[in-house]
């Protein structure tokens, strides 16, 4: 691509898969490359900053695209842009602009970030959050010129139903250690399988070796397996084909995305009422509150009594939450910004 301008994508890990996706359909209407501040070197705030500066001083960038807008460097990314008359996109919605009391997670928990995010998301030209909860989440500490939101994409071709269901409860995290046994809701997930010993409950994660693990394998009823590593491609495409239900019981989700691959692939949701799930989910499934181990323990066995969902859920995605409308609307996004 040689000295043409490009979208600086920058991100916290470049090999995100969202991030890479996103990164491929902006490469087909213009040069795009990806800054992960994963791949640089310590300290690596400030060699992010030092990279940025001088791609700007050689005229090597278009735009910036800011994936999470991240309070450690977020207003001092926008701030250098900006001083070389550069538009920046951010999209947002999870970790990085919410504060959940009930499990005391979030980066808007301290004062000096809120500020940090709302200078940075004030000086941008266009927020892209998650959903509309996300959207909602970014205005309790922010006031940007323009927001709205990017759903996600998901390859309705690829995550597609095949072969028989089975009496298989599932739900993907990328770790499970202390905290997400919480936040993610799997300590509920555990516990409702003690009264359905007809399905077998599968967490499929990293395990971490930390003592809140430890004894929730120790206590966990038999039908539960742990799956001791993070999984994707063929692996987990073929536990959403054969799984009948897939909970999501977290606390905060700005989207959930392998909630909505396992939709794409017939299995029943069975997630929290609150923050994104009931957005994405719509009428094709079952709603419980945080933490209630009973009403979650129900709402599987009603799940595990209606196949016929399986149906719907993916009639939910495909008319909602499919890659061909996410690109689509990226790219209109985008070229609004590049140009007005």
């Amino acid at each position: 691509m040689g000295n043409q301008k490009k979208i600086l994508v920058i991100c916290p890990g470049a090999k995100s898969p969202f991030v890479r996706k996103d990164a491929e359909i902006l490469g087909r209407e213009y040069p795009t490359e990806i800054l992960g501040v994963d791949t640089l070197p310590f300290p690596r705030k400030l060699v992010l900053l030092s990279r940025l500066f001088t791609k700007l001083m050689k005229g090597e960038v278009l735009m910036v695209l800011m994936y999470f807008s991240v309070p450690m460097y977020a207003p001092f990314v926008v701030t250098l842009a900006k001083l070389f008359g550069k538009k920046v996109v951010v999209i947002t919605g999870g970790y990085d602009t919410t504060y959940v009391p009930v499990i005391d997670w979030g980066e808007m928990k301290t004062w000096w970030k809120r500020v940090a995010q709302r200078y940075a998301l004030s000086m941008v030209d266009l927020v892209l959050c998650f959903s509309e909860f996300s959207k909602s989440d970014v205005l309790k500490y922010a006031s940007p010129k323009r927001i709205k939101a990017l759903y996600f994409g998901i390859d309705t071709e690829y995550f597609k139903p095949s072969g028989p269901k089975e009496p298989l409860v599932i739900t993907v995290c990328f770790q499970v250690n202390e905290s997400t046994l919480i936040q993610k809701g799997l300590r509920t997930m555990i516990e409702s399988a003690r009264s359905i010993p007809e399905a077998q409950f599968v967490l499929i994660g990293e395990t971490s070796g930390d003592a809140a693990v430890t004894e929730a394998r120790r206590t966990a009823p038999p039908n539960v397996v742990f799956h001791d590593k993070f999984t994707f491609g063929q692996e987990l495409l073929r536990f959403y084909q054969r799984a009948s239900v897939y909970v999501q019981a977290s606390a905060h989700e700005g989207f959930g995305i392998a909630n909505t691959e396992a939709m794409s692939c017939g299995c029943i949701p069975v997630v929290t009422n609150t923050t994104a799930l009931p957005e994405v989910v719509g009428d094709a499934g079952f709603f419980v509150p945080f933490g209630d181990i009973p009403a979650t323990a129900d709402a599987i066995r009603r799940a595990l009594e209606s196949p016929e969902l399986g149906k719907k859920a993916r009639a939910r995605i495909l008319e909602n939450f499919t890659s061909d409308i996410h690109e689509r609307t990226l790219l209109a996004d985008v070229r609004s910004v590049i140009d007005p």
